[in-house]
């Protein structure tokens, strides 16, 4: 697609992943793999496959817009999402209309392939960028802060790039009764669907790691603190009284906080308040392609984030 007559916008393709891995650097000075990209963006798992676009300029990568298809479950039905998740131009390249008709290409795009809408957990650039597109709002998610006073050494591992110590001391696969667990709740809320397609994809661009203790079992990445992605608990005891049992394991690792940012409307939600109050999060936008979508049936949670 040509675009003022001298840019050229197209669908995303495996080949265009070095060119996303420049502008990358280009616009944040923050290197990311090549093997990062292509892995994050590969969701062949769910038959769907790069809902991105891109711009060139005389050859030259100039702009950027990235969303990843999830699949959301509730009883037998299911349904293809969109999360939009980057977006990023070249600054001497702004200000001439290429986000948007990046974002309207690949709506497109999100169309065709039978996606009812496109969402994003909001931050302040995206909240405004979206504006023109027409988005609406929904709910911002809950924050639930552990404290943990300890050495911080988590926060050195990570700046050191060294997380991979912590497949010593942590189990990282998930067992089937463990997957089952963990989509128990809101049967009648649509939930994106965790299994093990899903895990093996999250796991090919980052680590994670489970622990089951006092019935409840916990799904997380450790990232300078314990960032828990998803997590079942039978009961708000059982999840007080796991809760001082993980407390001590992030301890002895040095990890001073455990995060928690779920649904408002989730049983995870009421069983947090038990503990700790929470503080707001991101804002939930979306941009509905299907007027009988109603985003009070969709339950979030942190996992769903594409950088969880």
């Amino acid at each position: 697609m040509l675009y003022k007559e001298k840019y050229i916008l197209k669908r995303v393709d495996n080949n265009d992943f070095p060119a996303i891995k420049e502008l990358f650097w280009k616009v944040f000075k923050k290197k990311v793999t090549l093997s990062y990209l292509q892995n994050k963006y590969n969701t062949s798992y769910l038959n769907v496959n790069y809902i991105c676009s891109i711009a060139y300029c005389e050859k030259i990568p100039v702009a950027f817009y990235g969303a990843i298809p999830q699949k959301f479950k509730r009883h037998n039905d299911e349904i293809y999402v969109a999360h939009a998740c980057d977006s990023y131009t070249l600054a001497n390249h702004q200000r001439k209309g290429l986000h948007y008709e990046l974002a309207k290409l690949a709506y497109a795009i999100m169309k065709e392939n039978n996606i009812k809408f496109v969402y994003a957990f909001h931050s302040e650039n995206t909240y405004y960028s979206t504006k023109k597109l027409d988005w609406k709002e929904h709910k911002h998610l809950q924050r639930f802060h552990i404290k943990i006073f300890t050495l911080p050494i988590g926060k050195i591992v990570n700046k050191l790039g060294w997380s991979g110590v912590y497949d010593i001391f942590l189990n990282q696969k998930l067992s089937s009764e463990a997957i089952h667990k963990l989509t128990l709740e809101h049967k009648d809320k649509f939930c994106l669907k965790f299994n093990s397609d899903f895990i093996t994809y999250k796991d090919s661009f980052k680590s994670h790691y489970y622990i089951e203790i006092e019935g409840c079992i916990f799904w997380f990445k450790i990232q300078a603190i314990m960032h828990i992605g998803k997590f079942f608990a039978p009961s708000e005891i059982a999840l007080q009284k796991a809760l001082k049992r993980l407390k001590r394991k992030a301890f002895f690792l040095g990890i001073n906080e455990i995060l928690f940012q779920v649904d408002p409307d989730s049983i995870a939600s009421k069983q947090l308040q038990s503990i700790t109050k929470p503080k707001e999060s991101w804002l939930v936008g979306y941009l509905d392609f299907d007027k009988n979508i109603n985003l009070n049936d969709f339950i979030f949670t942190y996992s769903d984030l594409d950088t969880f």
